[in-house]
């Protein structure tokens, strides 16, 4: 499993599409998708791991996603541009973002903290400038990302 897997999910992204996303923005709105869970894994590994493993969700787990989802929808304005209706709209779509990135780490016998670390490590390495490869920041990383996505789940 890989993050294009996620990123290129056609279940989510068509939800995201069916929200008013335009095509040229939904690789954006996956993106910050992705950064608000590392974000909150960054600042709570156990309890994200929690939220994202199959089990029943408790109290916490609860509050990891609507904080998760808090930050998804201000990067959905702040960063993306989306008008406040529309990231509404596809903010409310996070509990399924989050439940692809479970069922795709159970998948692949992943779905614990070190699975999601090294998972999200890539998304590090590809978008906050410290990568190797030479894709950094927003201009170079999309392209590196468009060449990532097409394993996790598959183009259809």
């Amino acid at each position: 499993m890989d993050l294009g897997d996620i990123l290129n999910n056609e279940t989510v992204r068509g939800l995201i599409k069916q929200a008013g996303v335009s095509d040229g923005q939904i690789d954006s709105v996956m993106n910050q998708a992705v950064g608000a869970i590392n974000k909150k894994f960054k600042e709570n590994p156990g309890q994200v791991s929690s939220l994202i493993s199959d089990n029943p969700n408790t109290d916490d787990d609860e509050s990891m996603a609507s904080s998760v989802q808090n930050d998804f929808l201000s990067g959905l304005i702040q960063k993306v541009g989306l008008p406040d209706n529309i990231a509404q709209s596809v903010s409310a779509y996070m509990p399924q973002i989050i439940q692809q990135f479970s069922s795709g780490l159970s998948s692949k016998g992943a779905n614990s903290q070190d699975g999601i670390a090294g998972l999200l490590g890539n998304f590090v390495d590809m978008f906050d400038g410290d990568s190797n490869n030479g894709a950094s920041g927003k201009s170079g990383g999309m392209g590196f990302l468009s060449k990532l996505l097409g394993s996790f789940f598959g183009k259809k």
